[in-house]
């Protein structure tokens, strides 16, 4: 004979349950409102360092290595150098108006300068060429001027030197900001020394490598293909996860107390779900490979002992799936979401029901960072 319950504590179970289904869909949507995790991405960072590292120093070894390759082309055609330094004296007055490297640069390219010098050199010398092989430089005192001349041939460096010196000391005499420019050191002429090693090369490959990591691991996190927390499983899928294992033998440190906890509160979900459902199976978007990595670790922590677990084939529609309670299982740090939500919208589809998720092969040093276990 059958009891019934009175109709008044019906409803009261009745309105239990639908509380607590509001509650967990608050919940669920509270979750799914969030926006980056910010402390994941710092964890992501931390466990990436030794590849941003790795990313430096191959960007380091790349820039040194190209600046090597120029600097040896460059060692097959010899440069001769020559600097001449000039003392500038200003008009009475007129100290203010003094010129920066920009443009003693382009007032040595003027006709009052270039183009005397050009008459100097006379004929077989190029007006272009010769302003090429010309750099003015304003070291520190506004009153110093150092030029420099570069060339492949140390004759045409001495001529352009001489000519460029004249110019410049003639046009000191008829500018009303100077009263004269004289030159006060000049320096012989020698062979530009190959630096074969660049520091700033190096430098700046490092930079643009690791750059490129960085931007790489944010672009990666901030578009939410890849699970790295049980609340991003419920955020982006939105179903409820039962817990995670983690990559490696999970006996290896069964003293962790860490990994003990998440052991312990996976083996209590899986338990509530196999008496809560009569046919639990599990399913993944990779052919059944991480529903096997996932069976294989909870045997190797005792978790199935009062658990039973059937492997669930997509493939197969209709009567397979209608009505079965299905697992999700979800592996750590790979790009899964978009092929986990189709097999899953297939199976809702099919009849079947996502009753939970399991996030796998967790990386133990990234975990215990985020959720601040020691």
């Amino acid at each position: 004979m059958r009891i019934r319950q009175p109709q008044s504590k019906r409803k009261r179970m009745r309105k239990g349950a639908m509380d607590k289904e509001k509650k967990v869909e608050m919940e669920m949507e509270t979750w799914m409102q969030q926006g980056i995790d910010s402390k994941a991405v710092f964890a992501t960072y931390l466990t990436r360092l030794p590849v941003l590292i790795l990313l430096a120093v191959a960007g380091a070894v790349l820039g040194s290595g190209l600046h090597l390759l120029i600097a040896l082309a460059a060692a097959r055609d010899p440069v001769y150098v020559s600097e001449t330094e000039y003392y500038i004296s200003f008009a009475e007055g007129r100290y203010a108006d003094y010129y920066n490297d920009f443009t003693w640069n382009d007032v040595i390219g003027m006709d009052t300068i270039l183009g005397r010098a050009m008459e100097l050199l006379g004929t077989g010398y190029d007006k272009n060429q010769v302003k090429s092989m010309i750099t003015a430089d304003i070291l520190s005192d506004v009153r110093f001027l150092t030029i420099t001349v570069r060339g492949q041939e140390p004759e045409a460096v001495e001529a352009v030197k001489n000519a460029i010196g004249t110019a410049l000391e003639e046009y000191g005499n008829f500018e009303d900001a100077f009263s004269a420019i004289d030159k006060v050191d000049d320096l012989e002429i020698i062979q530009e020394k190959i630096h074969y090693f660049g520091w700033r090369a190096a430098f700046l490959g490092a930079v643009v490598f690791a750059g490129i990591g960085i931007f790489a691991i944010a672009l990666r996190v901030s578009i939410g293909s890849v699970f790295y927390t049980k609340c991003d499983v419920m955020k982006i899928l939105g179903v409820p996860i039962c817990g995670l294992t983690f990559a490696g033998n999970n006996r290896k440190k069964a003293d962790d107390i860490f990994i003990t906890r998440q052991q312990r509160m996976l083996s209590e979900n899986l338990k509530m779900l196999s008496e809560k459902y009569d046919n639990l199976m599990l399913m993944d978007a990779s052919d059944g490979k991480e529903a096997e990595a996932f069976l294989q670790d909870i045997r190797e922590c005792g978790l199935t002992e009062s658990v039973e677990l059937g492997m669930l084939n997509t493939d197969c529609a209709g009567e397979h799936i209608h009505g079965t309670a299905i697992i999700a299982v979800i592996p750590f740090g790979k790009s899964y979401r978009e092929k986990i939500a189709d097999e899953i919208n297939y199976a809702r589809l099919q009849g079947g029901e996502i009753v939970a998720a399991v996030l796998i092969k967790a990386d133990r040093i990234w975990s215990k960072i985020y959720y601040g276990w020691k």
